[in-house]
């Protein structure tokens, strides 16, 4: 058993130890995405238990022993050096033991890996052998990742932070001798390359172990090679033995087990890069970077080989014998005679020749005359037979070298910049060592420069590239490559070379030359306009011989101007040297001019194209003297194909074309500086010459070149001085028919046959360009991007699924650029102005949304579904890089259906059509089963091989379908779309508990959020069956997570919202009862929501400060999401009490929601402090401004980049709002700008966003907790002495625009609900102090320039800031007009006041104006607002006559009226605001000092000409049961007007005769409708309140303008008294009658009704008991008062008393009898006057059993009602008898003690009344008795009057007197 080299940790646990080392390995490859602070302890802890094996890498596990095996025997076994104990179950240790034996290891090892692989791995086998065989796959990938660990450690420890220096500690205990660990892994590489399979490995996989030799081989050579570099100053010793190991044995060529892998394709490819590794770590033993690239602190290097002596000539020696075969021989053999070593020996005889030549004489090797110097090592390297070239390109194009696909997990991607370092430095010393012309294979040379600089990985090829610049290219050596090209003679090599020396032109490489300071690609176009030599050739005539220069090459000097073509030119006197002579002529090398390359390259390619001639010279100009030579193509005398050199100059200009914007301008300003904007057009013509002439099978050109010819034109759509657009469009190049000469569409159909496919992704690659950059393509070319898109689809999209792919991940890279391009152009369909779709997205939207079928989403389907499978195969097969082709694939195809739902959205598709019902689509899945999309996406996401990436992108999706169709009346269920609801939702409660990423666990909660708000029947399936006291259900961790909140909202706060966003979800959803119920049980819980809803968030960095902070962005989206967490929070409180208000009832126990919502709400400093934060914001209008000008400069329109997706879908961030992005073509610095820009307008918007969340969140929680606080003395102090703080801050806001006009409505809000608390006046007057702060900081808001109130009102789009205002305003005048005004608030007071009225006249003119002109619904809760401060202002300025004067400017009443003469009545409603216009007139009507005014205004006539009163007029006008905006209310409230005219008027005669009286001479049929009511008919509550203003109404008109006014008033008013005293006598017949006007009322009334039914009297009165019945009765009541005085003043009661009427005209003054009704029969009862005594007696018997209730104004009513009564008795008694004959006056007198009186009980039930009943009164006109009828009739009512009258010292006893005074003692 092996021994650990560290002890226990108490960081560590049992799983702990668990931990596959795998993991361990990703940690510190991707130390990124490590949460480093808390994992570095524990990181440490593990790097320290596996010390041995790193160490150790080669031997990472021990072998079997006895005493392992012993120790697993037992049931349990402690680990040893620690104190992990585990438990030993069968199953397990029978696999750990077949483990054991099958790997020879060590059984507790064994017992370990397979414990490690049941706790972490994804599978959930369960067979023996299948898990045995799993395990040992653990183990293939356990032994690896251990080099790969060390390898990690070694790149790792030379970085800075946390993670660098424990990298550093480690490196420094476990590889403290360098030397002797390097010795140590070659001996283990060399033991592997020769060590056979065993006997058991080679009859059960022996590919497999083989295989699995190979790589771990390959990772020990790189861990070797990495130590080795990072070691410059190792012992000769070390070199010595790796440079014999290397060369001397075979193993990098030969390998045991070749019969198991030979045939295998991926063994083949370990074996190269085995091969190429072993000459790489041979060259860099060489020391050969201390001769190329010497380190600044080469002295400390004493004791390396190139400082001893001895083994440098030791190693001389050795590769002296070993490169004996590549000695010259005479004559040489043909190149093509021999076949090439099997050994790069040429290589490394090349390395060390730079060596021997560049180390001092004194350390040289020695030897007689017969010794190999460096010469002659140069020349054994140098031999074509050797292969130095052939060899070169081999490795640099092998598969060591070649872009590695993002082979992170083999650690070997970060470390091929260092091979091609070691190759650089051969080739860098190879210029110093020989001339370039005396290298035989020039071509093989610059082929093997171009593979250096341009293969491997494009972060790779900036960096090598970027070295050369800086460290070689200030040499001339080493830039000879470059000056001795011969370009133009011999154009391809220097264009070669040059390309490849620009760097990577990809993203992943744009801070090359942030981190060296030097743009590769700008040194490349520096270096090409300024070539530093031309060659060509000559003619005699054309220059004279000069002499030899020092290194004896031939001179001549020009002796005429030679004009290139292009127009660049030799002038005379320009020396050169002869290269070479042919005939007569020769080829010379300019050296002396400085001469830009451009023109020159685009007349050779456009000659090489056959767009001119070859023979074509540069036009003559008076720039060149006469005798200039004007060179054409052909006198350059290029001895190469066309072909080679059009690819090469395509390469190269596409090369230069991607670098950058201001590369690409200048490049086009020097193509053709005479002529501007010509030189896009020609590039253009140039490639799509090229296109062209790739479709004639005759040229065979090769597909690279017809790829960068199509990024050529990629380049040239972002180049804004190319102008290529009308030469574009009119090529066809997207033409879908392939017709025309320039399309691409043969180029695609031809890579389908192929298989390969790097034209079409070029293309896309190319559209994609196009549609990034629209918004440049001029309007009038914008049919471009049609042709393009329908280009896409028709000959892409519609067929790649079925064409042929020789590798199938180039499928998804199809499908992925295709995606990309339509998400591109549907993410931000709007144009500039946001008016409508762009040309392109309304492309897409016919096609995709419009005028779609499922074939068109075939290929998306397909996508989605099948790459789901094949990821896990291709990560299992370590395709990596393929794997990343295709999750990007599926996220593009994921985030492009989210993008079709929401634009779908936009144009109002319905949810059962496509693209929204293909959530539905049937997908056959392995199973055989079929299933729907949606749950095939969640089953793609709930897969544990799942990617990040692809689950967040699927969760997205189904959350932006869920939101696109919440809202839809044909909303599917996605309970029934689901196989299983409950197993899907428990799939994303295990999502949630096993993963480790926060934003996947966010997503879920929000995905959960939006599923119980939207699907009412997956609720129970989300949150579970509720039991017991517990949640269960997704609920359950939710609530889990709420418990331990604050690190959640100290580290991911985004998190912890969404948790929060899901949990109110369900409190507001209905149908989760039970679970809300048990989770309002949950104290803990809402103590930490409460806690959380209180917490302080710090404050955010500023913008001005700290923008340019690394971790501004992070900072500023944490604090966005803990302010929308804490929001979150206080809604989750605020439902909690609205829940509570909707559903508990009074004698349930107070929540812990409750308790401490009201603890707060009742705490004056907590309060405050809670406002002022709901309060803040974070909006800075200048930065919003500023910004946003930024980005209208550089061409883009903030609403054409605003964001599609839903509001709750948006991430808090720099994509928050603004998603889009500008492209600015012409400048880096503009672009840097608006990026800038827009990242700071988002981030704000973020902050912005969630400020206004907890605003809105803490105006609900005041709304909702107002029920309780209403009449809470201390919350009503604390909420005053918050508002008084929270409208300081309002008033003093200095930030300006539409955004902070929004804020302030919201905080008003919070203002208005807090004072409604505050201002209660009905329980409490508040603090006068506190009032009159609240009032100065409440004139300023209202007087305020920047917000002024009535802004909204003039223009409605805005936030309607005046509503709060009003509000506010109403509540603070209340409380003025109940407070009286003293000295100390007067200013205050008139202050407000003034302000207000300000506001709300021009508010009512602006709302009434806008009524009259039908511009805008009217806002009838605005006019409420509107009228009620007005009528609070008129009640508190009764005494000054101030604001009637500015009423009076304003033309508010004639406006009011027109409105109401103009509204028009719709199935018996009126407007709206009719009611607040009637209102309106009311206050004013009331109010002495306005009641003029309005009835001078032409108030009655509008009111006598309106639709309402035409009804009226023709009696029409049904009562309602219930009140509210219908004709009946309004007809009601213009009575109530002229009521109160009629009251508070001082002279009413006049105005009423000429307004009243037409008015109810046009509405008496409505009247006389109310007052006929016969007492046995319902009556509604509406009808009742009529009936009582119409009699008031004619109360006011008869006191107005006295008898006679109303000479047809008293016989229905007899009739509705008739009616009322039926009603009255039948009190429980009564109680049946009345109509409530309310579901309340008509409960409330059930119940009363059931109360009265055991009695055996009826009590109507009884408040206590019967309060819905005693409302009626008192109404009742006061309408027969009412009707009753209105008949004294007409029948002149008063005066007939008082003997004051003339008695000629007393019979004017008598209430006749109606002798046409049937009741009319001669008795009293229908007599006028025993129909008030009758109503008398029972309002007598009412008013007695009212002595012991405490009613007084019931009480004060029946006492009036009596008296009024027994007045108009006596009176009417009194004109009758006055009318009789004097002889029956005297038989009255004389028969007064005659009569007979007679107890009669009046009314039934109504008992103890007492009236004398004649016996004759069947007698008709005889003298029965003594009299005639009239005269007995008038004695029985003086007998009944006497008897009502009770003697007493009151108004009764008054009339009693009066009547004895008159009729006698009866």
């Amino acid at each position: 058993m092996m021994v650990q080299a560290a002890g226990p940790s108490d960081l560590l646990v049992a799983d702990d130890y668990l931990c596959p080392l795998t993991t361990i390995r990703d940690t510190l490859l991707r130390p990124e995405s490590a949460a480093v602070e808390t994992s570095i302890p524990k990181l440490r802890a593990l790097l320290s238990w596996h010390k041995r094996r790193i160490e150790t890498p080669w031997q990472p596990f021990s072998p079997a022993t006895a005493e392992s095996r012993s120790m697993l025997n037992k049931p349990s076994f402690t680990l040893p050096r620690t104190t992990a104990q585990y438990d030993v179950d069968e199953s397990t240790r029978k696999a750990a033991l077949k483990v054991a034996v099958a790997l020879d290891l060590d059984e507790i090892g064994a017992f370990m890996m397979t414990k490690s692989y049941l706790t972490f791995s994804v599978d959930e086998e369960t067979d023996e052998e299948t898990m045995v065989e799993r395990v040992i796959l653990w183990y293939s990938e356990e032994a690896l990742a251990v080099p790969q660990i060390a390898l990690a450690l070694l790149k790792l420890s030379d970085d800075e932070g946390p993670m660098g220096q424990l990298a550093h500690e480690v490196r420094s205990d476990t590889m403290a001798d360098p030397g002797k660990y390097i010795e140590g892994l070659f001996r283990a590489f060399s033991g592997l390359a020769q060590k056979g399979l065993e006997e058991k490995q080679r009859s059960t996989n022996g590919l497999f172990w083989a295989k699995h030799q190979l790589r771990v081989q390959e990772t020990i050579l790189n861990l070797l090679f990495v130590s080795l570099y990072q070691t410059p100053s190792r012992s000769a010793s070390i070199s010595e033995g790796l440079i014999r190991g290397t060369v001397m044995s075979a193993f990098g060529t030969s390998q045991a087990n070749r019969e198991f892998w030979d045939n295998d394709a991926e063994s083949q490819r370990l074996a190269i890069r085995i091969r190429d590794l072993t000459v790489i770590i041979a060259l860099e033993s060489l020391c050969l970077g201390q001769i190329v690239s010497p380190a600044e602190l080469m002295d400390d290097y004493e004791s390396t080989l190139l400082q001893a002596k001895d083994k440098i000539a030791s190693v001389h020696e050795f590769l002296v014998d070993y490169s004996n075969d590549l000695s010259p021989r005479y004559p040489e053999p043909a190149p093509s005679s021999i076949p090439l070593p099997i050994w790069p020996m040429a290589i490394i005889c090349l390395a060390w020749s730079i060596i021997l030549r560049s180390i001092p004489q004194d350390k040289a090797p020695t030897g007689g005359d017969g010794a190999i110097s460096w010469q002659d090592m140069t020349i054994r390297a140098l031999r074509l037979p050797s292969g130095l070239f052939p060899w070169l390109e081999e490795i640099l194009s092998g598969p060591l070298l070649r872009a590695s696909n993002g082979d992170i997990a083999g650690g070997t991607a970060d470390v091929e910049s260092y091979h091609r370092k070691v190759l650089k430095d051969v080739l860098i010393g190879l210029s110093e060592l020989v001339q370039l012309e005396s290298i035989a294979d020039r071509p093989g040379l610059y082929r093997s420069w171009e593979l250096l600089f341009g293969g491997g990985s494009p972060s790779t090829a900036s960096l090598i590239a970027a070295d050369f610049w800086i460290a070689d290219f200030p040499y001339d050596e080493r830039r000879s490559i470059l000056d001795r090209s011969q370009f133009p003679s011999q154009p391809v090599h220097l264009l070669q070379i040059l390309a490849s020396l620009g760097g990577s032109t990809s993203s992943s490489a744009t801070s090359i030359p942030d981190i060296y300071g030097t743009d590769p690609a700008a040194q490349v176009y520096h270096y090409f306009s300024n070539l530093p030599s031309v060659t060509h050739t000559v003619k005699p005539s054309w220059c004279r011989y000069v002499g030899k220069d020092e290194q004896g090459r031939e001179v001549v000097e020009a002796i005429r101007t030679l004009v290139l073509p292009g127009g660049a030119s030799v002038p005379r006197g320009s020396k050169g040297v002869i290269v070479k002579s042919v005939g007569t002529s020769s080829q010379v090398m300019w050296t002396s001019q400085i001469i830009s390359g451009w023109g020159l390259l685009l007349e050779i390619l456009q000659a090489a194209a056959g767009i001119h001639a070859a023979d074509e010279t540069t036009p003559p100009t008076s720039a060149h003297p006469p005798d200039s030579v004007y060179l054409s193509v052909r006198d350059l005398d290029m001895q190469l194909d066309t072909a080679e050199i059009l690819a090469a100059g395509i390469k190269f200009l596409r090369s230069v074309l991607h670098s950058s914007s201001y590369i690409k301008a200048t490049l086009l300003t020097h193509l053709s500086p005479d002529v501007h904007y010509s030189s896009g057009q020609t590039l253009l013509h140039l490639a799509l010459t090229v296109l062209h002439h790739s479709r004639l099978p005759e040229l065979a050109m090769d597909t690279s070149v017809v790829s960068d010819a199509v990024d050529i034109v990629q380049a040239l759509i972002t180049a804004p001085s190319s102008n290529i657009w009308p030469g574009l469009r009119s090529s066809g190049f997207f033409d879908s028919s392939g017709k025309r000469r320039g399309s691409v569409a043969a180029l695609v159909q031809a890579d389908s046959i192929s298989g390969e496919h790097v034209l079409t992704t070029a293309v896309l690659r190319l559209i994609l360009t196009l549609v990034t950059n629209t918004h440049h393509i001029p309007e009038s070319d914008l049919t471009i991007v049609k042709s393009a898109l329908h280009l896409v689809f028709a000959d892409i999209w519609t067929n790649f699924t079925a064409w042929r792919y020789k590798d199938i991940a180039r499928k998804y890279e199809v499908s992925s650029l295709v995606v990309e391009i339509f998400d591109i152009v549907l993410r931000h369909p709007l144009t500039m102005d946001g008016s409508g779709p762009t040309t392109a997205a309304q492309v897409l939207i016919d096609i995709f949304i419009t005028a779609t079928s499922p074939l068109t989403y075939r290929p998306l389907i397909e996508a989605i579904t099948q790459s789901g499978s094949l990821i896990p195969k291709l990560i299992g097969s370590r395709r990596q890089g393929d794997a990343e082709l295709v999750i990007k694939c599926l996220d593009e195809s994921v985030s492009f259906l989210g993008t079709l739902c929401r634009v779908s959205s936009l144009v109002a598709t319905p949810a059962n059509v496509l693209p929204k019902s293909l959530f539905a689509v049937p997908i056959s899945v392995v199973s055989g089963e079929k299933i729907q999309l949606i749950d095939s996406l969640l089953d793609i996401a709930f897969a544990p091989t799942a990617q990040t990436s692809n689950t967040l992108n699927i969760f997205k999706t189904v959350r932006a379908y869920l939101e696109t169709v919440g809202a839809d009346p044909h909303r599917p269920s996605l309970a029934s779309m689901l196989r299983s609801p409950s197993r899907t939702f428990d799939g994303l409660a295990e999502v949630v508990r096993t993963t480790n990423d926060s934003y996947i666990k966010a997503a879920v909660w929000h995905l959960l959020a939006t599923t119980v708000a939207t699907q009412p029947g997956c609720v129970p399936a989300c949150i579970g069956l509720a039991t017991g006291n517990e949640v269960q259900g997704t609920l359950k961790p939710a609530v889990g997570e709420l418990m331990t909140w604050e690190a959640e909202f100290r580290d991911t706060p985004h998190s912890l919202a969404a948790v929060l966003n899901f949990i109110l979800s369900v409190m507001r959803v209905a149908g989760a009862t039970k679970a809300i119920s048990i989770l309002r049980k949950i104290d803990s819980f809402w103590q930490s929501v409460f806690d959380l809803s209180s917490r302080i968030v710090p404050a955010p960095p500023t913008f001005s400060l700290s923008m340019h902070a690394d971790d501004f962005a992070g900072r500023i989206q944490r604090y966005a999401y803990a302010v929308q967490a804490k929001a979150n929070a206080t809604s989750l409180l605020a439902a909690e009490l609205a829940y509570a208000l909707e559903n508990d009832d009074d004698s349930q126990l107070e929540t812990k929601a409750r308790q401490l919502v009201l603890s707060l709400f009742r705490n004056n400093s907590a309060l405050q402090e809670a406002g002022m934060m709901a309060s803040h914001s974070s909006c800075v209008p200048d930065l919003h401004e500023e910004q946003g000008k930024k980005v209208k400069a550089s061409g883009g329109s903030l609403p054409s980049l605003k964001t599609i997706m839903f509001p709750s879908e948006r991430e808090y961030g720099r994509a928050y709002l603004y998603d889009g992005s500008v492209v600015v073509q012409e400048s880096t610095a503009q672009q840097v700008t608006v990026n800038l820009a827009l990242d700071l307008l988002n981030l704000n918007w973020s902050m912005l966003d969630a400020d206004i969340a907890l605003t809105r969140s803490f105006r609900l929680l005041a709304e909702s907790v107002a029920g309780w606080t209403e009449g809470d003395a201390l919350a009503m102090t604390a909420a005053l002495r918050a508002s008084v703080a929270i409208a300081e801050t309002v008033a003093e806001e200095y930030r300006e625009g539409d955004v902070m006009l929004a804020i302030q409505v919201e905080r008003l809000s919070i203002l208005a609900v807090i004072l409604e608390t505050a201002l209660d006046t009905e329980e409490q007057l508040p603090n006068v102090e506190l009032a009159q702060q609240l009032a100065v900081s409440i004139s300023a808001i209202i007087t305020c320039r920047s917000f002024p109130p009535i802004v909204s009102l003039r223009h409605p789009e805005l936030p309607a800031i005046h509503q709060p205002v009003l509000r506010i305003l109403y509540l603070l005048l209340q409380v003025f007009r109940k407070t009286e005004a003293a000295s100390s608030n007067i200013v205050v007071r008139e202050s407000l006041i003034d302000a207000g009225t300000s506001l709300v006249l021009e508010s009512a003119d602006l709302l009434l104006e806008s009524i009259v002109r039908g511009d805008r619904p009217a806002f009838a809760g605005d006019l409420s607002l509107v009228m009620g401060v007005l009528c609070e202002i008129s009640n508190l300025t009764t005494m000054t006559t101030a604001w009637l004067e500015r009423f009076q400017g304003v033309n508010l009443i004639t406006r009011s009226l027109d409105v109401l003469v103009r509204a028009r009545i719709v199935e018996d409603q009126v407007p709206l605001h009719i009611s607040s216009i009637l209102l309106l007139h009311l206050a004013l009507a009331s109010s002495p000092s306005s009641a003029e005014k309005i009835a001078i205004s032409g108030t009655l006539p509008a009111y006598s000409d309106n639709a309402i009163v035409v009804e009226a007029e023709h009696g029409r006008i049904a009562p309602p049961e219930s009140y509210g905006h219908t004709m009946h209310d309004a007809w009601c409230g213009m009575l109530l007007v002229v009521k109160a005219l009629l009251s508070t008027l001082p002279d009413t005669t006049t105005f009423t005769r000429t307004e009243v009286i037409p008015f109810i001479r046009v509405s008496n049929a409505q009247m006389l409708r109310a007052m006929s009511w016969d007492g046995e008919t319902p009556i509604t509550g509406p009808g009742a309140t009529e009936l009582e203003l119409v009699v008031d109404v004619f109360y006011g008109v008869a006191c107005a303008l006295g008898p006679g006014s109303l000479a047809d008033y008293s016989m229905p008013a007899l009739k509705l008294l008739k009616g009322i005293r039926y009603a009255l006598s039948h009190p429980r017949m009564l109680s049946t009658l009345v109509v409530p006007s309310t579901t309340e009322g008509r409960t409330a009334l059930e119940g009363e009704l059931e109360i009265i039914e055991g009695d055996k009297e009826v009590d109507l009165l009884d408040v206590q008991r019967t309060p819905v019945l005693a409302e009626r009765m008192k109404a009742l009541l006061r309408i027969t008062r009412t009707v009753i005085l209105t008949l004294i003043v007409l029948t002149r009661s008063w005066d007939t008393i008082r003997e004051e009427v003339d008695p000629d005209r007393a019979r004017d003054y008598i209430l006749e009898s109606d002798h046409s009704s049937a009741e009319s029969n001669g008795s009293t009862s229908s007599d006028p006057v025993g129909v008030i005594n009758d109503i008398f007696i029972l309002v007598s018997n009412i008013s007695e059993r009212l002595t012991a209730t405490p009613a007084g104004s019931i009480r004060n009513v029946t006492a009036q009602l009596m008296e009024s009564a027994g007045l108009l008795s006596l009176s009417q008694l009194m004109l009758r008898q006055s009318l009789l004959p004097q002889d029956e006056r005297d038989l009255q007198e004389d028969d007064s003690g005659m009569s007979m009186d007679v107890d009669v009980v009046s009314g039934g039930g109504m008992s103890g009344g007492k009236r004398r009943v004649s016996m004759s009164t069947n007698t008709q006109g005889g003298n029965g008795g003594g009299g005639n009828r009239e005269g007995m009739v008038i004695r029985e009512l003086q007998g009944d009057l006497r008897t009502m009258l009770v003697p007493d010292g009151g108004m009764l006893g008054v009339l009693r007197r009066l009547a004895e005074k008159s009729f006698g003692d009866i």
